[in-house]
C-alpha cells in the first residue's frame, strides 16, 4: 500500500528544494517514487531492526534502484 503524502515522515518538496539540482521538482518526483516503493519501506524497516548484513543492503538497494529506472522510464514512453 502506498502512503498517503501526508503520511510520509518529512516534506518531499523542501528536501528535494534542498539537494543541489537544477531539477527540483524531478528530484522530489524521484524522492516520493522512492519512499512510496514497497520494497525500499521493507528495506528500511530490516535495516532499522539491523537484519541486513552491508552486501545484503547493498544488493537490495541495487535492485530498488534498477526497479525505479525501469518505472520512470515505462512512464516516459506513456503517450
Amino acid at each position: 500500500m502506498s502512503p498517503n503524502p501526508d503520511e510520509l515522515p518529512f516534506d518531499v518538496d523542501a528536501v528535494a528544494a534542498s539537494l543541489p539540482t537544477d531539477q527540483p521538482e524531478r528530484a522530489a518526483e524521484g524522492l516520493r517514487a522512492l519512499m512510496e516503493h514497497p520494497g525500499f519501506r521493507q528495506l528500511v524497516q530490516q535495516v532499522q531492526a539491523g537484519e541486513l548484513g552491508d552486501d545484503e543492503l547493498r544488493e537490495e538497494a541495487t535492485s530498488i534502484a534498477h526497479d525505479l529506472a525501469a518505472r520512470q522510464e515505462l512512464r516516459r514512453d506513456e503517450p
